[in-house]
């Protein structure tokens, strides 16, 4: 167990071997949870959502209409993709598995 000190701006140093096992870089997230008398901190990743954009953007692109899609409207066809997806949301329990890697946050951006 590692003791820590809680600074002037109530800042703490996380020791090394724990950033390292956790693969924590400055700039990244951490959430804050208050867990029984203690404070849980957890890292968080976000997802720079026009970066995601862009890249379903480009996987669109060169993605081919099926046989049973052509003739389909793309409003049609989106009705379809969000049935599915929510199905498997479903399925899954609500958790959200798999789709584009997130990001980790390093300050700045």
């Amino acid at each position: 167990m590692s003791l820590v000190t809680v600074k002037p701006k109530f800042q703490v140093t996380i020791p090394a071997k724990l950033r390292r096992g956790l693969d924590l870089h400055e700039g990244d997230l951490l959430e804050a949870t208050v867990v029984g008398d203690g404070i849980l901190f957890r890292p968080k990743e976000v997802v720079d959502r026009n970066a995601a954009a862009d890249q379903v953007a480009s996987i669109l692109t060169r993605i081919e209409l099926s046989p049973e899609d052509a003739g389909r409207s793309e409003d049609e066809i989106m009705e379809d993709v969000i049935a599915d997806i929510t199905r498997l949301r479903r399925e899954r329990g609500g958790r959200r598995e798999g789709g584009l890697a997130p990001r980790r946050s390093k300050g700045g951006s």
